[in-house]
């Protein structure tokens, strides 16, 4: 198993790359920010992961992204936790789909 991660920030996201096995996943957090009564927005509070796999090369989709969440129908309270969970889950898609 090889994993390589390239971080790429942007302005208002967190997006990592990996490689797994032959294929390429990438998981991108979308921030979740709190509103206050005054309507400014904060930090981001929690995050959402968008996980999409293609195939390295040449590079193809594999399905539609997904968006994850956490247990309880809340969204994750760390990028770590998100970008964890968003690789695990799609090292389990590629398992499952294309054996281990």
């Amino acid at each position: 198993m090889t994993l390589r991660s390239q971080p790429t920030t942007r302005s208002e996201s967190m997006e990592k790359t990996y490689t797994y096995k032959d294929f390429e996943v990438t998981v991108k957090l979308e921030p979740v920010r709190a509103v206050s009564s005054d309507f400014t927005y904060g930090p981001a509070a929690a995050y959402i992961a968008v996980v999409s796999i293609c195939t390295a090369d040449p590079r193809r989709p594999i399905g539609v992204p997904v968006r994850l969440i956490a247990e309880g129908n809340r969204a994750f309270g760390t990028e770590d936790e998100a970008l964890t969970t968003g690789l695990n889950a799609a090292q389990r898609v590629i398992d499952d789909r294309f054996g281990s």
